[in-house]
């Protein structure tokens, strides 16, 4: 328990046994082992930061939709594996996206989605580079396919030839081939070999002799088979350009895996066979056949273009584009697979479905220009729009069902992998805010668009101030989450926010407010909040006294547990800031100490933030406070740079009452002598990172 008598007592530690820690240049962090808190010597300008603000603008060439608003959000990691949306806003080709991001320390990169009005989507991943994102989206979906232009000839070679010709054999390390020259009579390749090619040339003939033997065409290599080419083994990766004359085909067969990343022109037939592996991330086009025969899978995230008759007996996932000159087949068997995802679309001239077609997620298109037939094994379903004005012809028994129907009218955006695409673009705007409605947030409301949310994160503090504290740092514990609401033009309209006070671990009768980055006079409408008088900036005052809130600490396992206490609170913001000077994030919560004795006056805030108009300016610089509010250096004690407050971006476990944080949490202390650059995730459950008997 806290003693009050002891705010004043100039505490005089005698530090012993302290064993001196050195960083040594390697990669593994040394581990720094003390008694307390007192003893972690601080680096000089250490902000205690788990969380930092991340500037971010995204501008796009895409002038397509004069009118209407671009959407772009971004995600702390790949939206189509689970990634959560952070902050969203509108775009256009002549204004740019700016906002800040309070963002986890682990957190180095981020992914971008801009939604176009037609519903055209492009993501994008950024890195963050001093705290900042400055990226520019062009109008090209291929990038949601695109890995990259793969491995170059700078690096990792072994052995590199330039201009090689004749007969070429490799079985280990990795041959790197450059020069405009380039002519091969016979390239074999066994082993763990990998080839390379960075130039220009012809080929005649490829062995694989080896499954783990590779070859990749990088993207600066243009190579032209001369002869037809059978991949049987081993990996062929190609994110250049790759030829095969009209003489000849190109075969991938047995258990050889195929992937095309750039752009492939084939003369003559293409034949997965066996049971190969092929996926399609760039462009195929083949003047002759494409046969997909059983036991093969075959995935086209792109385009794919046949002249001749595309058949497939084998299994087959089309994200993408597929285009037949002629006839597309689709066989039947226990080994057929045919599915489309996600608004992806087979355009041909006749069609014969003797198998099953299953459209998966949103609803793709299957476009006949000629003639549609099929057996009765022949079955379209799932979430697709089959489009042939005069369906299945007559004495054909395939069906259309199973959630697919029979329609013309889908929309299918033109873009990079789809140059047909289908229907016109729908533009629905309710309210007539430039923000398609399903792209709105509140699609009938035009002073609200985009829905930015923030948390579950957590504050902790000691409320000793000015003098130091035990550093259990669980005096006041509150969790916290953000939505803030900006209109079509990028500015904050209305701020929701949800705090939930956990622990009162402090013995004084402290209060809780938020300082918000807008002003007082802008703010209506609040509810479960007191806006305080006598401040400029917006200052939401949650509870004015601790001990009136929870009967109960939350800190010691002796004592009965109070109940978590939550409060919902809102605001609107007239003529409010731009979303990119608000910002997403912790803003500025702090406590004061309400006893009497003490008052209003005595705010104990975050590290580097600011105090209020409130506070009493006198008590800083005294016991053991060293603010400097001319250089924003605040709320650091002498003697040493300790907080009296941490923001945390999880739900954070806090100390039992008198335990040490460092002695809590393992990695802490190394963490704050390295100066954030170690152990920067200390607040996480991984194994070795906690002391459980010192947590609550």
């Amino acid at each position: 328990m806290k003693n009050l008598s002891i705010l004043f007592l100039v505490a005089i530690v005698t530090i012993a046994g302290c064993k001196k820690f050195e960083r040594k240049q390697e990669d593994t962090p040394q581990l720094l082992v003390v008694d307390s808190m007192g003893q972690i010597k601080v680096p000089a300008g250490f902000k205690w930061e788990t969380a930092r603000d991340v500037s971010i603008r995204v501008s796009t060439t895409d002038n397509r939709f004069t009118g209407n608003l671009h959407k772009v959000s971004i995600y702390n990691g790949n939206p189509l594996a689970g990634g959560v949306e952070l902050a969203a806003g509108s775009l256009s080709s002549t204004s740019a996206f700016t906002t800040t991001i309070h963002t986890p320390t682990t957190v180095n990169e981020f992914y971008l989605v801009k939604v176009a009005p037609d519903q055209s989507t492009i993501i994008r991943k950024v890195e963050i580079k001093n705290n900042s994102v400055d990226a520019s989206i062009v109008f090209d979906p291929l990038e949601l396919h695109k890995t990259g232009s793969g491995p170059d000839c700078s690096t990792g070679c072994t052995v590199t030839s330039n201009n090689p010709t004749g007969n070429q054999t490799i079985s280990s390390g990795t041959r790197c081939i450059t020069g405009g020259g380039i002519n091969i009579s016979k390239l074999t390749i066994s082993g763990t070999a990998i080839v390379r090619i960075c130039g220009t040339g012809t080929i005649n003939d490829v062995e694989f002799s080896s499954s783990t033997a590779q070859l990749i065409i990088t993207g600066s290599g243009n190579i032209t088979f001369t002869n037809t080419i059978a991949i049987d083994e081993g990996s062929f990766i190609n994110y250049g350009i790759l030829s095969v004359p009209g003489n000849s085909n190109f075969n991938v067969v047995a258990t050889a895996n195929f992937e095309n990343n750039g752009t492939c022109t084939f003369g003559k037939d293409f034949n997965p066979n066996g049971s190969a592996t092929i996926t399609n991330n760039g462009s195929i086009e083949v003047d002759g056949k494409l046969i997909n025969s059983s036991g093969n899978v075959f995935t086209n995230n792109c385009k794919l273009i046949v002249h001749d008759d595309f058949q497939n007996s084998g299994i087959f996932y089309n994200y993408g584009y597929i285009k037949c000159d002629k006839e597309t087949s689709v066989l039947g068997g226990t080994n057929q697979v045919f599915k489309q995802y996600n608004g992806a679309m087979i355009y041909t001239q006749d069609i014969q479905i003797n198998g099953t077609i299953t459209g998966m997620g949103s609803t793709s298109l299957i476009k006949v220009i000629s003639q549609s037939k099929g057996n009765s094994q022949g079955i379209v379903n799932g979430n697709q729009a089959y489009c042939d004005l005069n369906g299945i012809e007559p004495l054909f028994n395939a069906s259309i069902n199973g959630g697919a129907s029979q329609s013309c009218s889908l929309y299918i955006p033109v873009n990079s992998c789809n140059p047909a695409g289908n229907g016109t673009t729908p533009v629905i705007d309710t309210d007539h805010d430039g923000v398609t409605d399903s792209s709105d947030c509140y699609p009938s409301d035009p002073n609200k668009a985009f829905c930015n949310s923030y948390g579950t994160a957590t504050v902790a503090f000691e409320d000793l101030w000015p003098s130091k504290g035990d550093y259990d740092l669980n005096d006041v514990v509150i969790n916290y989450n953000y939505k803030v609401i900006t209109n079509a033009a990028n500015n904050v309209v209305r701020v929701e926010a949800t705090y939930i006070l956990r622990a009162t671990g402090g013995s004084f009768n402290n209060g809780f407010a938020v300082q918000f980055p807008c002003n007082r006079a802008s703010v209506s409408d609040v509810s479960g909040a007191t806006l305080e008088a006598g401040q400029t900036k917006a200052v939401l005052v949650m509870f004015t006294n601790m001990r009136a809130e929870m009967n109960w600490w939350n800190t010691t396992r002796t004592q009965p547990v109070n109940a978590n206490v939550t409060y919902t609170v809102s605001f609107n913001i007239n003529n409010g800031p731009t979303f990119a000077a608000f910002g997403i994030g912790t803003y500025n919560p702090f406590i004061w100490n309400g006893t009497t004795g003490f008052g209003r006056g005595y705010e104990i805030h975050l590290p580097g933030k600011l105090p209020t108009e409130l506070a009493n300016s006198t008590i800083f610089g005294t016991y053991d406070d060293a603010t400097n509010l001319v250089n924003g250096d605040t709320y650091v004690s002498k003697n040493g740079r300790f907080p009296w407050a941490i923001s945390i971006p999880v739900n954070f476990d806090y100390p039992l009452e008198k335990a040490d944080i460092n002695t809590a949490y393992t990695k802490f202390a190394t963490w704050v002598s390295s100066g954030g650059s170690q152990f920067n995730d200390w607040y996480t459950n991984k194994p070795g990172y906690r002391n459980a008997q010192n947590v609550y």
